[in-house]
């Protein structure tokens, strides 16, 4: 069901963000290889700009009243600009490919945001659209396709996809539901395929026997699952969209081969990685694997981010040092940045990729 807080959506798709002037320098390497700046509250997913000069980050909080933090980068520092309140528990965010549009899971829906009233001060109330999938969804992550046409959102707690089309809102009609991909249980990350044809999304538990072991309060469970979705079907025929289900095993961190999920499925799984506790995040920047080991039941305030060579998977593994219970990775849209959200200790950081090696040294003092 679609509640719409504003008539006409047109702004999703039609609307551009007005032109402003770039600050200069907004990609500028920091004077250290690592930086952490505070945000008040517990910083879930951040998102930068293409331009690397603004960075969105949801701030999540239990009780309905989560804040969308929106960071600028100039001269190499990194600061918060403002905070604007968001309803529902905001979680995972997406940037539309085209900058227009921010959207944020809420824990029963996608609250979507248009960019230009985000950046500016005294712009007012953020929020242009609520996408409702139902109380008690679990809705955690979303994804706008490549070419903006469709957006996803993964109901953790229903375990399905939700889709929706966006297509009408270029005529200022209301987005319109497509309808709900099937998926095993406490579905969350959601990625696309370079060309476009294929969403993946991971299942944290699929069918099976409990061959996993327990972590933290939870008991054991069977091993999650990697599923391949194709976007074409997914228009037409959401419940029939799956291409393929793949087993993903338990809490090692998973390399496939993407050609072969679907011709080749037995043979697609290239590696498996022992890292640290509780792996949540990742990123890649083409020649590394970044993983947050979160620790999420360990607690503590200083956790780690693991660095894997990809083309030696089999090799040595360093570490870079992050704060309490890092969640998300991101790469920033340049290349040369790496984005960590520090849900426990309440911090953004930002690695210089250039200085990898500064980084890893940072984590053996």
């Amino acid at each position: 069901m679609l509640h719409p807080v504003i008539a006409g959506l047109a702004i999703l798709a039609g609307a551009c963000v007005s032109a402003r002037a770039e600050p200069p320098n907004c990609n500028q390497a920091a004077a250290s290889a690592i930086v952490q700046v505070d945000v008040p509250g517990h910083p879930f997913a951040a998102v930068p700009s293409a331009d690397g000069c603004t960075i969105f980050v949801s701030l999540t909080a239990p009780n309905g009243r989560s804040q969308i933090a929106v960071l600028a980068r100039a001269n190499g520092a990194l600061s918060v600009a403002r905070t604007l309140t968001v309803p529902g528990q905001l979680t995972g965010l997406a940037l539309s490919h085209d900058g227009t549009v921010l959207a944020a899971a809420n824990g029963q829906g996608v609250a979507l945001m248009p960019v230009e009233r985000l950046l500016a001060a005294g712009a007012g109330h953020p929020l242009v659209g609520l996408l409702d999938e139902g109380r008690g969804a679990g809705s955690i992550y979303v994804a706008f396709s490549p070419d903006d046409r469709l957006l996803f959102v993964s109901n953790e707690r229903a375990n399905s996809l939700g889709v929706y089309d966006l297509a009408a809102a270029s005529a200022g009609k209301p987005v319109r539901s497509i309808g709900h991909i099937p998926t095993g249980g406490a579905p969350v990350g959601l990625a696309f395929s370079p060309d476009g044809r294929w969403l993946y999304s991971t299942s944290e538990v699929a069918p099976g026997e409990r061959s996993c072991a327990a972590e933290g309060r939870g008991s054991a469970h069977p091993q999650g699952a990697l599923m391949v979705v194709d976007l074409a079907r997914a228009i037409s025929e959401p419940d029939k969209a799956v291409a393929a289900q793949v087993p993903a095993g338990c809490n090692p961190v998973q390399v496939f081969d993407a050609g072969r999920l679907i011709d080749d499925r037995d043979h697609a799984l290239q590696a498996s990685v022992a890292i640290g506790q509780s792996p949540v995040g990742l990123a890649v920047d083409g020649a590394h694997l970044f993983v947050a080991n979160s620790d999420r039941f360990g607690g503590g305030k200083l956790q780690s981010i693991s660095v894997l060579d990809l083309a030696h998977l089999d090799g040595s593994m360093v570490s870079i040092p992050a704060g309490g219970f890092p969640r998300e990775l991101r790469i920033t849209s340049d290349g040369k940045s790496l984005l960590v959200t520090n849900f426990e200790s309440g911090s953004i950081e930002l690695i210089d990729l250039a200085r990898l090696g500064d980084a890893v040294r940072e984590a053996g003092k």
